[in-house]
């Protein structure tokens, strides 16, 4: 467990919450090669703690399920034409206490 949170903490002060490029011995380091060294070092810590199977498990199960909502979604009824559904002129749901009910502006 321990070595699970040395690797997320090194993703969050390597990688993610760096504004500034990362320098060592005064020459800066590349993200992509501070990427590349963090994606290694997280699939080693992965092999030698016995849980690469795990998560592969977990990733195949959630790809799966993305691919099976991606066959059965149907997004014929994704668009909305606000100017048929308003009339040619704008809502405004400010003081409404549910939102339920609309004012035109």
């Amino acid at each position: 467990m321990i070595v699970f949170l040395v690797v997320f903490l090194a993703w969050f002060f390597l990688y993610f919450f760096r504004d500034n490029p990362l320098v060592i011995l005064n020459r800066p380091i590349d993200d992509r090669v501070v990427l590349v060294i963090l994606t290694v070092f997280t699939i080693v810590d992965l092999v030698f703690t016995d849980v690469w199977l795990n998560v592969l498990v977990s990733v195949l199960v959630g790809a799966f399920i993305v691919t099976l909502h991606a066959a059965f979604r149907g997004t014929e009824d994704l668009y909305s034409d606000e100017l048929d559904d308003s009339e040619g002129g704008l809502f405004s749901v400010v003081g409404s206490p549910t939102g339920a009910r609309y004012t035109r502006v």
